[in-house]
Order: structure tokens, then sequence, then C-alpha cells
């Protein structure tokens, strides 16, 4: 199967050029900030429910700021429910503080990592500066993102995880990573690339390794193997039972999900599948539909894929063979999670079946089990 082609009107999927850390910029950036608000403490924020790229790179972020001479504060939002995200929080002892506890009043302004102004899952105050952006994703919402100005940006399309890029700045500032930033950078940059299977370049490698070395083993251990809850294989056995093959795809449209991040995982496990060249899995939960795509296509096709599944319902973001999105569901509620997922079910087999070869039973999906 062929890349799809991005639809007329959103970005088209162009790596960044990579290049050695901007330091001067983005240190002048904030330091044009501080003199102006005359504060020196920086807010640094990510989006919703973070990952371990995101929490890696907050982590990295907050020690760059504080060796540019720079106090920081990393706030996030959002419940988090993966086990080895959990575990990650618990390992390496973050003491991240809610969004709730943001003083805009407090701080010169906002540097956000893994994620970019106007990003579904993103919330930033209104009256909160942004004065710079790490990311390495291509979302939907350009046109939202160009509405602010934002004075540093580095967004490097080609880099496997946001931690990476965070990484050369403090190596370029000569910072000596302590055991516990180190950890989280290699979390970071191991989940996002997939231990660097994934999308990986010279410089998540030259992270990977660096910070191996300087890691805690033992907390890597205890992150890369939790302890499961028995909702886990409770939400196990029904996506096995509801999911469908449609020709190379696996999708498992599951309704109420017990919590977000299991679309996520569970499309990691689809996809492992033989035979499987891209998995969709998506469910309710609190009033949004998530839904969660990975590939194993020759090509960086996972955002493609997804807008065509979407056209134009919600927002979305990706990079390379992994993307998500959301929809908001407002008052529609369950019936209208369930005739979002017969939309979607239609552009599946529009993707996998354009000339209408199926047979009636292969359109209904195969069973896994």
């Amino acid at each position: 199967m062929s890349p799809t082609p991005v639809p007329p009107g959103q970005p088209p999927v162009v790596p960044a050029t990579s290049g050695p850390p901007r330091v001067e910029a983005f240190a002048s950036a904030i330091e044009r900030a501080a003199s102006q608000s005359g504060r020196r403490r920086v807010a640094v924020l990510t989006h919703r429910n973070p990952d371990p790229d995101a929490m890696g790179a907050c982590v990295g972020m907050r020690m760059l700021l504080r060796e540019l001479g720079f106090e920081a504060e990393v706030h996030t939002m959002g419940r988090i429910y993966r086990a080895e995200n959990l575990a990650m929080i618990r390992e390496l002892k973050f003491d991240f503080l809610a969004y709730e506890a943001l003083d805009v009043d407090q701080v010169c302004g906002a540097v956000l990592v893994d994620t970019q102004p106007g990003f579904g899952h993103t919330f930033v105050p209104d009256d909160l500066p942004v004065l710079a952006v790490f990311d390495h994703h291509l979302g939907s919402n350009a046109e939202s993102e160009a509405s602010r100005e934002i004075p540093f940006k580095d967004v490097r399309l080609d880099v496997g995880a946001t931690s990476s890029i965070v990484f050369s700045y403090l190596e370029a500032v000569g910072a000596e990573l302590d055991t516990n930033t180190a950890t989280a950078l290699f979390c970071g940059v191991r989940y996002d690339t997939g231990d660097l299977s994934v999308d990986a370049t010279d410089l998540d490698e030259e992270a990977y390794f660096h910070c191996l070395r300087r890691a805690d083993r033992e907390a890597l251990s205890a992150i890369q193997r939790p302890r499961l809850p028995q909702s886990y294989y409770r939400e196990l056995h029904r996506a096995l039972r509801m999911a469908r093959r449609f020709g190379p795809a696996v999708v498992g449209l599951l309704g109420q999900v017990e919590n977000p991040e299991s679309v996520a995982e569970l499309a990691d496990f689809f996809v492992r599948m033989h035979g499987c060249e891209w998995a969709l899995v998506g469910g309710t939960y609190e009033g949004e539909y998530y839904l969660s795509l990975r590939t194993r296509l020759g090509g960086r096709d996972a955002y493609g894929i997804l807008s065509v599944l979407l056209d134009g319902e919600g927002s979305f973001g990706g990079h390379g063979r992994i993307a998500g999105g959301r929809v908001a569901l407002g008052e529609a509620g369950k019936l209208g999670a369930r005739r979002l997922e017969r939309r979607i079910r239609t552009r599946v087999l529009r993707i996998v079946d354009p000339e209408k070869r199926f047979s009636d039973d292969e359109r209904l999906g195969g069973t896994l089990t």
C-alpha cells in the first residue's frame, strides 16, 4: 500500500532541517521576556496526559533553563493511566506541579515541549506568553498556532523524540546530567523511538546511549516491567473481542474505555500482528473520542492516514509511524460516538478497498479470535 496523500489544505510532511541547537537565540528569547516582566521564572508546559517523551523533555528543559540562569517549574495537566508512565513518575519521584497551581503573574512566560499551541490536547492560558516551542510533531491546527507570536521555535519533524532535541541543548551548554534527568530523557527517547527501532536519527541514537550510561538501571527495569492492574486485562479482552481485520488494517473501535491511554497501548499491541500494516484504535472517555494510529508501512504516513480517517473532524497530530487525535462529542454522547465510529469504518474501507472488491462479509471485518 502506498502512503496516503495528505489532503488539500493540510501542511505537507516535510522533515525539518536538523542542525546544531540554537542556544543563544533561545536564551535571548527568555532573557528579553525576563527583562520586560521583571521575573526570571519560566513555566515548562506540555500536553495533557503526558507520556514518557513529554515528561523527559520537561525534566530536561527545567535543567536547561536553570543552567542558563533562570528559575523553572514544570506544570502538567490530566491524569496518567498507563502503567509504564505511572512507574516513571513513581521511580523518578517527579515533583511536577498541577496546572491549577500556575500563577501567570509569577512567571515571565512558558516553554512548551512535545507539543505546540493550537494542538487539541494542549491548553495554554491566553494571558501567558509562549516564549519557545520544542517539538517533533506535525499537527492539524497550524492556523491556530500561527495566531500566537512565538519568539523561538525548534520543531524538527525528522527527529524521533523531543527529549533528543532538549538533550542536544543540554550538551551544547556543557551540562552534566544528573542520574534523574538522564533517566527521564532516556525514557523519552526509548519509548518514542521503540529503542531506536522507529524513526530514529543520529541525534536520537546519541541521546539514547549518552543518557543510558548515566541512567538509574534499577529504575529503568521497574519502569519497563511494571505490575498491571486487573482493568488492563479486562480492557485487552474486550478489545480482542471487538477488533476487526480489514485486509492490511486492524481496527478496534471500542465505545467507552476505562482510560484514554488504553487506545494508544492497544494500537501498539495490534500493529505487531503478522500481516498488519496499520492499526487504529478508538474509544470514548469523558466526552471525547480518542484515536491512536500505528503503522508498519515503509513511508512516514501515519499523519496522512489519520487525516483521511478523521476527514476534518476533531484535532490530530503525529510523526513518523505514530499519530493520534480526538473528537469532542459534546451533547451527542454515546449516540454521537456510535455515529462517529460508523463514519470512521466507512473511511477505513475507502482506504483498504478503494475499488470495492471486498465481499459483504469482508466489509464487516474479520474477527481476531
